[in-house]
């Protein structure tokens, strides 16, 4: 039992925020990366992000490398079923394909009693290049009702970057911004998100490769 709620404890930390990411250099002032923690092959780095004189925000950045090409990898984000399978805390997931390259998804999250429950609902776009292929992730809370009870997160913003080695390899690298303050104490939330982050990355990484 405590080995769960350590698990949703974390969960309810990672998604209890307000989440921003790509923000312009030119719309910023941004210090050095901090190694976090490098741990499974997945290295977790932060730092400090001033948006305004009165505004400071810490973004996360996560780089590891999958052993699959970027086609095997894209489908994970498109497929309810795989989605599930390594995305941390998600309870409900359901999926409606605009085309192969745009999706809108409704996700429940898994928040233990006696925490509200909370959905969100995105539009996922793949953008491709000659050198990377980049998922970008947004917030459109008004896309779907509001179900009684279940509190809508309506602030979200993500970025995947896919980019092919050399040797056929994927290096992976995602990035989100905490533009709130923290849930718990840095010193309680920190070590959680890393840990659930690191194994959801892990997951994927597994699951790309095992196809």
């Amino acid at each position: 039992m405590k080995r769960i709620m350590f698990r949703l404890f974390g969960i309810l930390s990672i998604f209890l925020v307000l989440i921003f990411s790509n923000i312009k250099a030119s719309d910023s002032a941004k210090e050095d990366w901090d190694l976090a923690k490098r741990s499974k092959g997945v290295s977790i780095y932060y730092r400090w992000v001033t948006l305004s004189d009165t505004l400071k925000a810490r973004e996360m950045r996560a780089v590891f490398i999958i052993n699959a090409k970027i086609s095997s990898i894209v489908p994970l984000f498109q497929s309810p079923g795989s989605f599930k399978k390594w995305a941390i805390g998600i309870k409900k997931c359901q999926m409606e394909t605009v085309n192969d390259s745009h999706w809108i998804t409704y996700s429940m999250m898994n928040y233990p009693w006696p925490f509200k429950q909370k959905d969100l609902v995105t539009e996922s776009s793949v953008e491709e290049s000659a050198k990377m292929t980049c998922i970008q992730i947004k917030a459109i809370p008004d896309r779907v009702a509001e179900k009684p009870g279940i509190e809508r997160l309506k602030n979200y913003l993500g970025t995947w970057n896919f980019s092919t080695m050399k040797d056929g390899r994927t290096t992976v690298e995602y990035r989100v911004m905490v533009y709130s303050k923290p849930v718990f104490p840095r010193f309680i939330q920190d070590p959680l998100i890393i840990k659930l982050s690191i194994q959801s990355l892990v997951d994927l990484k597994h699951l790309a490769e095992n196809l």
